[in-house]
């Protein structure tokens, strides 16, 4: 009876052996993988890019195709301050898996083509029309982002970086002859009339 009751421990035993033998390492754990990026963070993404882009892009036409220094100085300012908005969100997508588009939208490249083909005055209207629209439009999505964007680290952005587009509009619709104080002047001349 002892033997085979030996035999029956050592039995028992062998698989707790074998297990303890056998058995790996745990891996460690892989990183978390980023959550995807949501849709209206995404949309963001795309506005907010090509909008630099495309500011940049008609920006360096300014250089060449305008005659007003105050205009090329706008330009100059356009393509620094973008420059650095641009490389800004890209770092903060990539860390998060994300790419940004690295190509106009349609409208956009048809106004870089018709840019491309004028000098003069005939540029400096088109190129501040196009910036006012196209700060507009930026202005628009970075205040949507920042009052109801998913991702934290993007509303931030979209928070810091309003005051520069606001000021980049403001000194567009300055250069078209439509900007603030002529709104002010023409707001006190009614003003005046009704009193």
């Amino acid at each position: 009876m002892n033997r085979y009751a030996r035999w029956g421990l050592a039995l028992a035993l062998l698989p707790l052996a074998a297990c303890a033998d056998t058995k790996p390492p745990a891996p460690p754990p892989p990183p978390p993988a980023p959550p995807p990026i949501a849709a209206n963070d995404a949309a963001f993404i795309q506005t907010a890019a090509q909008g630099g882009m495309n500011e940049i892009q008609t920006s360096q036409l300014a250089e060449t195709s305008s005659h007003s220094a105050a205009i090329k100085a706008f330009g100059e300012k356009m393509i620094s301050d973008h420059t650095a908005n641009d490389d800004q969100l890209k770092q903060l997508v990539t860390a998060k898996g994300g790419t940004v588009p690295t190509t106009l939208n349609d409208d956009q490249q048809a106004m870089l083509t018709k840019l491309q083909g004028e000098h003069g005055r005939k540029f400096d209207h088109d190129y501040l029309q196009g910036q006012i629209m196209g700060h507009e439009a930026v202005l628009a999505a970075f205040q949507t982002e920042a009052s109801s964007g998913t991702d934290p680290d993007l509303k931030n952005f979209a928070t810091q970086t309003i005051p520069t587009i606001q000021m980049h509009l403001d000194r567009a619709k300055a250069l078209a002859g439509t900007g603030t104080m002529h709104h002010h002047h023409m707001m006190h001349h009614h003003k005046a009339d009704a009193s």
